[in-house]
């Protein structure tokens, strides 16, 4: 059985501690959870599911809570695969369980109900941790007690966060593997990585062949990131995050790579501009 099947932690506990009340809502009052951690949904399964509630209903409540600054609308804790499905069959009626759920309990309740009701993936499961690293301060081990797996597991699926764009959209798309990654991360040089991520995918290399290929030096032309460019990368992110008031992530080297700014809610974000802009 795997980890992310056997939870310690299940949704049936995290709901037990949370007053819920069951009823039946227009779904028209229903808005999606932006903090949801899976992005991708398959038309045709969505499609599959739909036909299923057209024949049989919703049989498993939408968890939802309440917005304030929105009488009588809900935000979708969990449940979005259904809630899409049900609106594709055309129900304008929904069951509901409501619960009285803030922030890191929505992300909590809405990353397992995933995680156990339907493999969420290794890159989906990975911006959901940062998530709850990045907006709620929670470590690794609160992380893994929260969704119930091991410490090592919540590290090495942050850890593919260090992946280029393509390898992360590769492993969602279903092309390569999550192990193909951590083979991929083994490999220190981004430009070899990149070689390497092509070879994969053009020659159909097992994990094992990529870990072996990873393992191998760069060529000379291409050299990893230093020691020294490595601290003064770290002091430049010690710096922008000074001057922007907000956690700061640089992935890469100074040849390439991305810095990461997180935000949340609008006024953030024009605060995050103006201070990008130099403006007063």
């Amino acid at each position: 059985m795997s980890e992310d099947r056997a939870l310690g932690r299940g949704l049936e506990e995290l709901l037990s501690e949370i007053a819920g009340d069951r009823r039946s809502v227009p779904i028209a009052n229903i808005e999606p959870n932006p903090n949801q951690p899976r992005k991708t949904f398959e038309p045709d399964e969505l499609e599959t599911l739909a036909e299923s509630i057209r024949r049989f209903g919703i049989l498993q409540p939408l968890l939802v809570a309440r917005l304030k600054d929105k009488p009588g609308l809900f935000q979708l804790i969990a449940g979005e695969r259904r809630w899409r499905a049900a609106r594709q069959a055309g129900l304008e009626q929904v069951p509901v369980t409501v619960v009285a759920a803030e922030g890191q309990r929505k992300m909590e309740l809405a990353l397992v109900e995933n995680l156990q009701r339907r493999a969420l993936g290794a890159i989906d499961r990975a911006h959901a941790y940062q998530a709850l690293i990045d907006d709620f301060d929670l470590t690794q081990e609160q992380i893994a007690e929260s969704v119930g797996v091991s410490r090592p597991s919540v590290a090495n699926t942050l850890r593919l966060l260090l992946l280029g764009s393509d390898a992360q959209a590769a492993i969602s798309s279903g092309r390569i593997t999550e192990g193909h990654g951590r083979a991929l991360l083994a490999q220190p040089d981004p430009a070899t990585r990149e070689q390497l991520l092509r070879r994969i995918l053009e020659e159909g290399l097992s994990v094992r062949d990529a870990e072996r290929a990873a393992k191998r030096k760069p060529k000379p032309e291409s050299a990893s990131v230093s020691p020294t460019v490595s601290i003064q990368l770290e002091h430049i992110k010690t710096r922008l995050q000074r001057r922007l008031a907000t956690k700061v992530r640089i992935v890469g080297s100074y040849e390439r790579g991305y810095i990461q700014l997180p935000y949340r809610g609008s006024e953030d974000f024009d605060a995050l501009v103006k201070a990008l802009l130099d403006e007063e």
